[in-house]
């Protein structure tokens, strides 16, 4: 992951500057639905499309089918992410605010192609812009303040999980990549 020199402050200050907005303290949980309707992007999971067939649903809900967890699309002059309902709640607001982050990136939107299995493959798919909104995503969930909080408080990676709605992939992963148990492992040594 090489991102634009400053790319991963600005994210932690678009998350922070997010949460004023909102109303929330530094270390505060961000719920993707929260941040949705403050952009004004409508979420939706397959279930709530018109017309799909129960086979569609079939398809596009199963679990195994690594091909896809939310997309998003221009309805008029609104966004709209549409996402798999499968996953834990964690994942689940991982995955919106992913798209989320795409939105606030100004990212092209993906194109989709739907194979004869009914997989879904993106058409124009770009790893930087991925990498960026991966970053991007997991700043404004766990900001560097809520991960000090977390370990300030002592809370258990499954309380953090709860509290923060994410999935223990992602509270590792921001853990590892920002440093902070490093941080809190020298100060106790």
């Amino acid at each position: 992951m090489a991102f634009a020199r400053g790319f991963k402050s600005q994210s932690e200050r678009r998350s922070a500057e997010y949460r004023k907005q909102l109303g929330l303290a530094s270390h505060e949980p961000l719920p993707a639905s929260k941040l949705a309707a403050e952009l004004a992007v409508t979420v939706w999971d397959t279930r709530d499309v018109a017309g799909l067939s129960e086979n569609a649903l079939t398809v596009l809900n199963n679990e195994a089918d690594q091909s896809w967890s939310a997309l998003t699309m221009r309805v008029g002059p609104r966004n709209l992410i549409v996402f798999k309902p499968v996953a834990s709640k964690g994942r689940r607001n991982s995955v919106i605010m992913h798209e989320l982050a795409h939105i606030i990136l100004g990212h092209e939107l993906a194109q989709a192609c739907i194979l004869e299995d009914g997989s879904l493959v993106p058409g124009n798919f770009s790893q930087d812009q991925e990498d960026e909104a991966d970053w991007l995503a997991g700043a404004l969930l766990l900001p560097r303040p809520a991960l000090i909080s977390i370990r300030q408080r002592g809370m258990s990676d499954a309380e953090a999980c709860d509290h923060h709605l994410v999935s223990l992939d992602m509270l590792k992963w921001r853990f590892r990549m920002t440093g902070v148990d490093t941080q809190f492992s020298r100060r106790s040594a």
